[in-house]
This record gives structure tokens, sequence and C-alpha cells, in this order.
């Protein structure tokens, strides 16, 4: 049979085309886990470009060793040197009594509250290996594991454990900071400046004004209604599939983005009348009250912020919202400890004295991962987290039983702590408004930032066009 003449074959005729071959499952495997856990870190421009130029220092090609060994080095000279001095190795063993429960009657007719507990330090240990690596790898902070475990599964006060909270993110997200500005992971200082002069006002207002109004119950609940509402609103977000993102809040190409020009002309008052300036500043304020009630609050803040509204990648926002944790939860815990009257509680101590080791390798550890990771890896941690919690709040608070609302009210009562009453009703309803407003104020975000999405969008058509004809200009000049 002749063989067919190139020049007259059909281009529509596939019969000789070479069959395109099928993925072993091996192949599909290993190039699913290439895409989401090896993504590769999104770092600052500066060492991209040494990177790309293989001009990189030693300090430079080994700076993910050396930014975990720092603070490791100096959490763990000091814990060593404080445990061996003063034996205290009973810490992780000793018995600890968070809540008087039961009365005993003495010989002699009188009642007394004792203290019955089963609860060791060393559970805290366990809980925070992974608590520890969520809060660095994700937009969670480490309270959003220790929180809901210590007052859902061990019982203990919520004050108690949002103490706790600040005290030990304190170290372990601090390092994870430490690890993510010295490995030059990209993060969006902006963001970062604003939200943490707002956290600032909105954790001591919180702490003095608006944590000791709320009982154990109410402060469970609408801490895990309020993150799930917004889990549930970045899921919706993430299936739109192939949605533009951005790095940073202000983009180098797109000029008009951060302008203040989207409310007044430009010279008029250009930093104090900029909107995205203001809504940065409010978010941190309300994530500063929520970080007075359970311990964490500004990160998920600041993380909706930009990924709803602003529409940054998940890769930007997710460093960012850790190093705001950072200097926000420091400022609590200093507060705490020499501003107000009763200090930092004894309980929460003990705690922190035997998680700090672990939360110092922990924190950056989950740094270093999460920054190769997906960013839709990222958001998949974040909504199992807040599933988790809310889930386990229903089951364990029970905010529709009387018996158990009674049954959390007792030690604020004897701590004077909140009001004496507790309406289960009341619960329940308010617990789903919060819901229910953090679903509709993330959907107006998204809704939001799909119309600066289309802002963006032309302006950057503008520019492309404005390019194009400059360089055609050149050409004709040089011709």
């Amino acid at each position: 049979m002749a063989a067919r003449n190139p020049k007259h074959a059909d281009p529509n005729d596939t019969s000789d085309a070479a069959p395109v071959r099928k993925r072993t499952p091996k192949e599909s495997c290993l190039a699913f886990c290439s895409k989401y856990f090896c993504e590769g870190q999104r770092v600052e421009k500066e060492l991209q470009a040494k990177i790309d130029e293989g001009t990189l220092s030693w300090t430079e090609k080994w700076r993910k060793q050396l930014a975990m060994a720092v603070p490791f080095l100096l959490v763990h000279i000091v814990w060593w040197t404080a445990m061996i001095r003063w034996n205290s190795w009973h810490k992780f063993t000793d018995r600890i009594a968070q809540q008087q429960r039961f009365r005993k009657v003495l010989p002699n007719g009188k009642s007394i509250r004792t203290m019955h507990s089963n609860v060791r330090p060393w559970y805290m240990s366990v809980t925070m290996i992974f608590g520890s690596m969520v809060a660095g790898a994700t937009s969670e902070g480490g309270a959003s594991i220790a929180f809901p475990v210590m007052t859902l599964a061990m019982d203990v006060k919520p004050h108690v454990a949002k103490q706790f909270s600040f005290m030990i993110q304190s170290v372990g997200m601090t390092a994870a900071a430490f690890v993510i500005l010295y490995m030059q992971v990209r993060v969006d200082w902006k963001s970062i400046t604003y939200c943490s002069l707002g956290g600032a006002f909105g954790v001591i207002f919180g702490l003095e004004q608006v944590a000791p109004t709320l009982t154990p119950p109410y402060a469970k609940m609408y801490f895990v209604c309020w993150a799930g509402s917004f889990a549930a609103s970045l899921y919706f977000l993430n299936r739109i599939h192939g949605r533009k993102v951005y790095l940073v809040v202000d983009p180098k190409h797109l000029p008009e983005i951060w302008a203040m020009g989207d409310l007044t002309p430009y010279w008029q008052l250009n930093l104090l009348l900029n909107w995205k300036a203001m809504i940065l500043l409010g978010a941190g304020f309300i994530g500063g009250i929520f970080t007075s009630i359970a311990g964490s609050g500004i990160d998920i803040c600041s993380f909706s912020v930009l990924t709803l509204l602003f529409r940054v990648s998940e890769k930007t926002a997710t460093p960012t919202s850790v190093v705001l944790m950072a200097i926000n939860t420091f400022l609590a815990m200093c507060y705490c400890k020499w501003m107000m009257r009763e200090g930092l509680e004894q309980l929460a101590w003990e705690f922190f004295c035997v998680c700090a080791p672990i939360v110092v390798v922990g924190a950056p550890l989950g740094s270093v991962l999460g920054s190769y990771v997906h960013r839709l890896v990222l958001a998949a941690f974040v909504y199992a987290t807040d599933f988790v919690q809310l889930i386990g709040a229903l089951i364990v608070v029970q905010p529709w039983s009387r018996e158990k609302c009674t049954k959390e009210l007792a030690p604020a009562k004897e701590m004077a702590l909140g009001p004496e009453t507790c309406n289960p009703t009341h619960l329940c309803w308010s617990s789903a408004a919060i819901f229910i407003c953090g679903l509709v104020a993330f959907w107006v975000m998204q809704w939001a930032g799909e119309k600066l999405i289309q802002k963006n969008t032309a302006t950057e058509k503008e520019v492309a066009e404005r390019e194009k004809l400059k360089s055609a200009e050149d050409v004709g000049d040089v011709a």
C-alpha cells in the first residue's frame, strides 16, 4: 500500500495520530502530590532574583534550617535550665483541678467545695503537637485548637484557656513569624501595619469591656459560630475555579488599587481617607475583640478581608495572619500580666510550662511546610478545623440544654464573671444570629471583592494598552 503524500493529507484525519497515553495511578498520585503539596515558596522579589541567578549566600541557602534553629535553641536553653534547676518534671503528670464542682460535708457540719479532676498537663502537650503545626501553617492560630480542646474536652474555664492561648502563642507564633520573615516568605505589610494598629485597641477594649460579660457557654459558642461562618464563606468562594488572585493588596502593575482616588481626588488627605486602610483597621479592631474572648481572632479577620475582599492569595494571606497573630497575642499577654488586676492564672502557667518546648518546634515547622503547599490545601485546613470545632461545640456545650447551661455557669458565678442567668433559648438564638450575620458579612465582602476584581481587570487592560501604545511610539521613533 502506497504511503500518503503529507502535502495532501487531511488535517482532520487523526487515524495516524499517536494515541494519548493514559496516566497510571502512580503517575496520577505523584502529579496530585506535586501540584498541591510541592508547589514551592512565594518569596520576596529580591530573594527570588538571587535564586534565579544562583547567587545566594550561605545564610540564604540554609535559611530554612537557620530560621528554625534560632528560636529552638533560645527557648530550649531557657526551658531545660529552668526545669533542671527547680526539678519541675512533675508538672507533666500532676493532676490539675480547674473546676470547683463537688461539695463535701465536713464532720463539723460545714460544707466546702472540693476540686476533682483527672486532667493532666501532658494532655495539652500532645494536643499542641498538632495545634502548633496548624497555627504555623494556616490562618488559624494555636488558640483555634487549644481553646476548643481545653474548654470543650478538658472542661477548663474559658478565661484560663484564653490566657494560656495568649502565653503559648507568644512563643509559638513568634517563632513561626521569625521563620516566615527570615525565609523572606511574601507577606502583605500594609495589612500587618493597619490590622496591628486596629488590633491593639480591639484586644484592650475586649479584655476590659467584652470578655468579662460573657459566661463560658456564650464564649465557646460565639467563637465557633463566627469561625464556622468564615469557613463556609471561604469554601463557597473557592468553588469558583480559576478565580483571579493577587500576591499582595496593592500589586505594582495596578497603580490605582491602593490609591485613595477610589473615594476622593488624589490631593485630599491621601492616607487618612483611604477606604482600604479603614477596612483593615476595622478588621484588626474586630479581630482584637475576638482575640480577647477566645485567644484567636485577628488572624481570621485579616485572612477573611485579604482573601474575600482584596482577593489576595492564601499563599500570602496565611503568613501575613501568622505575623499579625504573633504581634497581637504578645500584646494581649503583656496587658493581662501587668495591666489587669487578676493577672495571669496559675493554671495557665502550668499548661504553658509543659507546652512551650513543643510549640517552638511545631509552629516553625508548620510555617515551613505551609509555605510549600497549594493555597487550596491551606483553605482545606481552615474548613476542616472550623467544622470540627463547630460540631464539637454543639455536642459538648449543648446550648439548648438548661441543665448543661447551669452547670457551665456555676464557676462563673463564684468568680463574679458575667451575668448570673443562663437562658438556653437566648444562647441558641444569639449563636445562630452570629453565624448568620457572619455569613452575610462575609458574603458582602465576597460581593465587594468581585466588584473590585472587575475594576482591577479594567485597570490592567488600560495599563496594558498604554504600554503597548508607548512601545509602538518608541519603535516609530527608532525607525
